[in-house]
């Protein structure tokens, strides 16, 4: 079964993101709110969705700041729908990397037709991209089946591990905290002096084994958390 899109609206107006979500919904969508360009980045930084709708008046710090921050965090994409008719504005926040930009009085089932389309755009480009990495790298993970490889033998894995490893996998080259990935892992806080994820880490180094230079294929990023290296 494929999976719903789940759609992050951003809005400080809890009216038009019921409106629009209750819209959405009907049209195959899930969606998460925000009401602050601060909430909205806690969320697209814990992975937890396949679009951004930003509003273009947004407190705090602003559409295209946020815009910018989510850019920097990766290629999610984002949809910004303006009440203004600007065309400065607009191209902004296309150069700044926006996939669309839309005035909020358009056509509903036109949104609609744009998100699909920026849904599947983003999806190939996913596809390719992790095809090309697991052409160049030693580890594969199949979701589906539960199963990794690595060096093209099958990794022995714990529950736990495979969570902890595709993780790391979906997030090459990018320090995991701790914190997250024991909440998206083992779906709880870390304690003060819990070493439950350290250990989980220490496990799967030894399943690894090292890379040609010496290193393991899973860095710690001293302050930041865990990486897994793209190669």
């Amino acid at each position: 079964m494929e999976q719903v899109p789940r759609l992050l609206l951003v809005d400080h107006d809890p009216v038009r993101c019921r409106v629009l979500g209750d819209y959405l919904r009907e049209q195959g969508f899930d969606s998460i709110v925000a009401a602050d360009c601060e909430t909205a980045l806690r969320l697209v930084a814990e992975d937890g969705c396949d679009l951004v709708i930003l509003d273009d008046m947004l407190p705090g710090l602003g559409c295209i700041e946020a815009l910018r921050r989510i850019r920097r965090q990766g290629e999610l994409p984002v949809v910004i729908l303006s009440a203004r008719n600007d065309d400065v504005d607009r191209i902004v926040g296309i150069e700044l990397g926006a996939d669309d930009y839309l005035p909020k009085s358009c056509n509903l089932r036109e949104l609609t037709a744009r998100l699909r389309s920026i849904l599947r755009r983003s999806r190939h480009a996913v596809a390719a991209e992790n095809l090309r990495k697991n052409a160049i790298g030693s580890l594969v993970i199949s979701p589906g089946e539960r199963k990794a490889t690595w060096r093209g033998k099958a990794l022995p894995l714990t529950s736990t591990e495979f969570d902890l490893l595709e993780r790391l996998h979906n997030n090459p080259g990018r320090a995991m905290d701790k914190s997250l990935l024991a909440r998206k892992v083992l779906g709880r806080e870390l304690m003060p002096g819990d070493r439950s994820i350290d250990m989980h880490i220490g496990n799967l180094r030894k399943k690894l084994g090292k890379l040609g230079d010496g290193r393991s294929p899973i860095q710690t990023v001293r302050g930041a958390g865990y990486q897994l290296l793209r190669k």
